[in-house]
């Protein structure tokens, strides 16, 4: 069983069989707070209420480390992965040391059956994307990034899901880049991600779909906090 949950922004629940995985939960209103953004949609869930094995963050932005949600989630639990820009976040939040677990760029970890590879990502100093392995099928959650043709090393993952983000801004790639990289990694099906949660910092992922035409890669739109099952 492997579903995908997109849950705002860049984040995503993927249930991996009896496990959960969580990557990037913004629950809170933080980034209005600091940076005067305003979200567009509600958060899904109080963070108390996540239900999830590990929690992976892919670099310290709050859109994707968010302190307001970390803090309310369950750290008896939980487990607690990202790069090393997270690690002191994580302690300071009251996390303890044994459930926090470093997630560089080429580290491997695993959760259950599934394997999770961090690779790179050209956003911050130590940024990383995330490449979930489980039953054969292999997802490429790109994180943060602008186009750079290091992304390509993954090809040898032979990819079967993108999840790239297509906003353009701020130090991610635009919807053509994510395009490009979509066809040339030679994927199956592409998702769009990084949209939609500030009105400052969105784009139509229709054009991302326009851009795929043609090429053999399905284009699949998940709607925010619906379940979707992914697996082959």
């Amino acid at each position: 069983m492997l579903k995908l949950k997109w849950i705002g922004q860049g984040g995503y629940l993927i249930t991996l069989g009896s496990k959960t995985l969580c990557i990037d939960p913004y629950f809170s209103n933080s980034v209005f707070e600091v940076e005067g953004l305003n979200r567009l949609i509600p958060a899904p869930i109080s963070p108390k209420d996540l239900e999830a094995d590990m929690i992976i963050t892919t670099h310290d932005h709050m859109d994707h480390f968010d302190e307001e949600t970390l803090k309310y989630t369950n750290h008896d639990k939980i487990l607690y992965a990202g790069p090393k820009s997270c690690m002191e976040h994580f302690k300071k939040i009251g996390i303890k040391e044994d459930k926090i677990i470093a997630l560089d760029r080429n580290n491997k970890i695993n959760l259950g059956e599934t394997q999770i590879t961090a690779v790179y990502a050209d956003h911050t100093e130590d940024s990383i994307g995330v490449i979930v392995s489980y039953n054969n099928t292999n997802i490429y959650f790109v994180g943060d990034s602008l186009f750079n043709e290091k992304l390509l090393e993954v090809k040898t993952f032979e990819i079967d899901i993108i999840v790239v983000c297509i906003n353009g801004k701020l130090g991610n790639m635009n919807y053509m880049e994510a395009a490009k990289l979509s066809k040339e990694l030679g994927v199956k099906i592409g998702i769009p991600t990084h949209y939609g949660m500030f009105a400052e910092n969105t784009e139509d992922p229709k054009k991302y779909e326009e851009e795929l035409n043609g090429s053999g890669v399905h284009y699949l739109e998940l709607e925010f906090n619906k379940e979707y099952d992914v697996q082959e």
